[in-house]
């Protein structure tokens, strides 16, 4: 995690948003039916990193991009220890569209 010549507070958000982006799988039902769509998770994590809680806060209108918007949260957990002061409750807008694969 950077800590010389940055914020390290903003690069943990960064690297949380970034882990997020990699566990995110565009589901096959959603996908054949080129569903596209954008929910809001909100998500807390515990001093160790570990997920605490997670929620929808915004459907995307399609019940698997829901789902998956959820399930990623989890499969991007256990998140590295958030540094001293860093933010630990985020909410996430997550877009799946078909344009970029997601």
């Amino acid at each position: 995690m950077p800590t010389e010549g940055g914020d390290e507070l903003l690069s943990y958000k960064e690297i949380v948003f970034g882990l997020l982006e990699r566990a995110k799988q565009y589901p096959q039902s959603a996908r054949e039916r080129g569903a596209h769509g954008s929910a809001v998770v909100s998500f807390t994590l515990n001093d160790a990193g570990d997920l605490t809680n997670v929620s929808l806060l915004q459907s995307s209108g399609e019940t698997d991009l829901d789902i998956e918007s959820l399930a990623l949260v989890s499969r991007a957990a256990p998140f590295p220890r958030p540094p001293l002061g860093a933010q630990r409750s985020f909410a996430a807008e997550i877009t799946f569209g078909l344009e970029r694969n997601d």
